[in-house]
């Protein structure tokens, strides 16, 4: 299932999230849609994709990884000052998960943040990765998303002093002995910067979930009431070549 979102108030924002629910393994693939040259692209951390925050039951999950995904790469990776992260494609510690939510985004219970504005769990990333910038909890706009093809040291001095995410980045995450699907998921956030409420743009769906079946469209007759009709046919012609009957 796809939410998407975007803001022309909020300088031209736009994300996108799909999530798929296949057991108990929840996968979430987080893109940051903006125009990556010209009018409107980011330039400075609020308008660099940081967090996703949605309602999903209220359960905590267990983080399992998080990953640079198809054209995703890390940028600006001469920032990165406790190991190097060229060529890397782990980021999990870099992006950090917490259940309950934020106050300030009324009815999400689940959230992901690579920066510090979790309700908790912001010592550090927990999706099974290294640190690989400076300071170790999740602060400022270090490994935030911005759009593919954006051109590293393009933006101003607080996003080029950072290693960022260009592309698409891949969560996964375990639900647990939990029974939610797709359908389940609701009020759906991105966020953006490096403190609560900077930018955030509501995420919509038109999406059919996959663990829901489709109805067929049009007044389709139900196999058991064709069987009827058949039966009912077979018999009116029965009667008519009986002898005696009248054509």
């Amino acid at each position: 299932m796809v939410f998407s979102g975007s803001s022309s108030s909020s300088g031209g924002l736009s994300a996108s999230a799909s999530f798929t629910i296949s057991g108990s393994t929840l996968t979430i693939l987080l893109t940051n849609t903006d125009v990556a040259t010209g009018t409107g692209y980011p330039t400075d951390p609020a308008s660099v994709l940081s967090g996703l925050f949605f309602n999903l039951g209220t359960a905590t999950f267990t983080p399992v990884s998080a990953s640079t995904f198809g054209d995703g790469s890390i940028i600006q990776t001469a920032n990165c000052d406790i190991q190097s992260c060229a060529g890397q494609t782990n980021v999990g510690g870099e992006w950090s998960y917490a259940s309950g939510g934020v106050s300030w985004l009324t009815g999400t219970t689940q959230g992901i943040s690579s920066a510090g504005y979790l309700n908790t769990n912001t010592s550090s990333g927990n999706f099974n990765g290294p640190n690989y910038e400076n300071p170790n909890a999740l602060n400022g706009i270090e490994f935030g998303l911005v759009p593919n093809a954006w051109v590293a040291g393009s933006g101003n001095g607080g996003l080029d002093s950072n290693a960022l995410i260009e592309g698409t980045v891949q969560f996964v995450l375990n639900l647990g002995t939990t029974t939610l699907t797709e359908a389940d998921i609701k009020n759906v956030y991105f966020t953006y910067g490096t403190a609560a409420g900077e930018n955030t743009v509501p995420g919509t769906t038109s999406s059919t979930p996959t663990s829901t079946s489709t109805p067929t469209s049009g007044n389709v007759p139900e196999p058991a009431l064709l069987s009827m009709l058949g039966m009912a046919l077979a018999g009116a012609a029965y009667r008519m070549r009986k002898p005696g009957s009248k054509a």
